[in-house]
């Protein structure tokens, strides 16, 4: 794969977001992401991953539709800040501060991000992201386990780190950052699945 007429592994030096925005397409559709300089490549994510995505993602907008709340939910989008650039499986962000034209969202404007766990990205979606996420002050981290059984392990800001509230098996009200209330029902999410 090449990068203006480069192979991408003969980079030098750190990666710069610039860097990785300008890369092309990967051919497999896998993502590219970027903490510090470090380039990650990780591979597209499969059909159970994106249904996940899809139906949780619509739960989490009809509840902002219906409180009349200012927030945009989208999933696989490009959030970024001076060194970091993130490709979550969900976010929510003030519809004031991106267009249809936006590439990639800023970091700091997240009001929820959200990650579902697969055997390739048990330590980023667990340890690494999290930790990252909350040192751009996002209010909220759900993440998302598929493994033994479906779940949402919902997490709030405090202070510095999150702190998990509540891991939701069935249906629940979730509060997103004080701004809006979610009505979440894993079991609609299990019938998506299981088509």
């Amino acid at each position: 794969m090449s990068v203006t007429g480069t192979r991408i592994d003969d980079h030098v030096g750190p990666w710069t977001v610039e860097d990785v925005l300008a890369l092309p397409a990967h051919p497999a559709r896998a993502r590219y992401e970027l903490v510090d300089g470090v380039l990650y490549i990780s591979p597209a994510p499969g059909l159970a991953h994106q249904i996940v995505s899809s139906a949780l993602r619509g739960q989490i907008n009809a509840g902002s539709t219906r409180s009349g709340a200012r927030f945009l939910t989208a999933g696989a989008v490009m959030v970024a800040n001076d060194s970091r650039l993130f490709i979550p499986d969900i976010a929510v962000v003030d519809r004031a501060v991106v267009s249809r034209h936006t590439l990639a969202a800023p970091l700091e404007t997240m009001l929820l991000l959200g990650e579902i766990v697969s055997p390739l990205s048990r330590a980023a979606d667990r340890i690494l992201k999290p930790a990252l996420y909350a040192q751009a002050k996002v209010p909220a981290y759900w993440r998302v386990e598929m493994e033994p059984d479906l779940c949402v392990v919902v997490h709030e800001l405090d202070g510095g780190t999150y702190r998990e509230v509540a891991t939701i098996t069935g249906r629940a009200s979730v509060d997103v950052a004080g701004e809006f209330t979610v009505d979440l029902d894993l079991d609609v999410v299990r019938r998506e699945l299981e088509g």
